[in-house]
């Protein structure tokens, strides 16, 4: 049952909202609506949008509501709960609402312990979306989208919650959460559109994150090349994509609701700009995911992975001339890379200093499927990398 909330006034800055392309952009309100413009969709209107979706309408109620005084918005998780979980990405992929970068949602309904809390703020929606689609088929996509583009209202698309530029949330919103979109099948002969190729591919709902996509097609005897952290959606780069590119170039196909309410199947050779877009080339404003299908590859016999450290001879050096040579040498390391990426060599992660560790750089971290533990060892000890970093070959 749908229960209306009230309204904050509390407006965040602009977020990406998808485009309504059922209208030319000169006829289109500069802004989208809001519970302040007389255009606002009454409470008749948000309840047959619910009853046009199945009754998967869920109105915003923050976790951490428990928290704050008279609990505004009746969370049933205890705040202790919800504060001993705040930090862990698992937490806020489970909730319809809330993303792992709060401050995108204007740090709106924080609990004690975390980045930007002020309790004189109290609870509020703030930049959370005002209400959810919690969908579990593209029909019921197509709906909400559709009614969304006619009624001027911001649309906005959670699956995990990653989004680090705050694309999954925003004030005044409907969200579409694709979290329940959990099919996964593999397909050992899925013919390519226009070739007569047929190839092992793994067809995985939009709402799979990467553990779940790649402990499915481990189980069915194939790799994907997916993200190095299992809790994001699918996309990235990880030990594979030396070899076989980036996750986003194994797609074949992908299933795309648009605004206009209409469901396309993208590839190379239907609606063929938008399956460009939405493998990397656009800026997200095309329509909703709902399936891709991605090749598989043979699995990896072995995964080799490390950290590299740079670090002058002595740790307790702080003179400038030293803190410099040691990311002079950490320069050279880097221009390495392409020959390192040739050879079969795939990394991500961070790069760090802090003076309390001396003159040393972390980089975190190298991964091989493709070459033994030997050649990997050798490889990163290459004679034509300025310094040698030591290596711990045994992670």
């Amino acid at each position: 049952m749908l229960q209306l909330t009230s309204f904050s006034p509390l407006l965040v800055g602009e977020v990406m909202a998808v485009s309504n392309l059922s209208a030319s952009y000169s006829s289109l309100p500069r802004c989208k609506s809001t519970p302040f413009d007389p255009s606002w969709p009454s409470e008749a209107q948000w309840f047959s949008l619910n009853a046009s979706i199945g009754d998967t309408l869920i109105a915003t109620k923050p976790v951490a509501s428990l928290c704050y005084t008279s609990n505004p918005f009746n969370s049933t998780l205890s705040c202790s709960e919800v504060a001993e979980n705040w930090g862990f990405s698992t937490f806020h992929a489970e909730l319809p609402e809330s993303v792992d970068y709060p401050v995108w949602a204007n740090n709106s309904c924080l609990p004690p312990n975390a980045t930007g809390y002020d309790e004189s703020l109290g609870c509020h929606i703030g930049g959370y979306p005002q209400y959810i689609a919690n969908v579990t088929s593209a029909e019921q996509i197509a709906t909400a989208l559709k009614w969304a583009s006619e009624q001027n209202i911001r649309v906005v698309v959670k699956g995990t919650g990653h989004d680090l530029d705050g694309g999954s949330t925003g004030a005044y919103s409907l969200s579409i959460w694709t979290h329940n979109l959990k099919q996964l099948r593999i397909n050992d002969s899925w013919k390519i559109p226009g070739q007569n190729e047929r190839v092992p591919v793994l067809i995985a709902g939009s709402g799979n994150n990467w553990g779940e996509a790649l402990d499915f097609a481990l189980k069915n005897g194939w790799a994907v090349v997916s993200g190095t952290d299992k809790t994001v959606g699918l996309g990235g780069h990880d030990a594979l994509s030396s070899t076989y590119g980036l996750a986003a170039d194994q797609i074949l196909q992908a299933t795309v609701v648009t605004t206009t309410g209409e469901v396309l199947m993208a590839n190379s050779q239907s609606n063929e700009d938008l399956f460009w877009a939405i493998r990397g080339g656009g800026a997200g404003q095309y329509g909703v995911v709902t399936e891709y299908v991605m090749l598989t590859y043979p699995q990896p016999v072995d995964i080799v992975s490390t950290n590299i450290y740079l670090a002058a001879a002595n740790l307790s050096d702080y003179h400038d001339s030293t803190i410099n040579t040691t990311w002079d040498a950490f320069a050279c390391l880097l221009s390495s890379f392409p020959d390192l990426l040739d050879r079969g060599i795939a990394g991500n992660g961070t790069t760090d200093w802090s003076k309390s560790r001396g003159s040393m750089i972390r980089l975190i971290r190298f991964m091989s499927s493709m070459v033994s533990i030997e050649s990997f060892g050798r490889m990163i000890w290459m004679p034509d990398i300025c310094v040698k970093p030591r290596v711990d070959i045994s992670k």
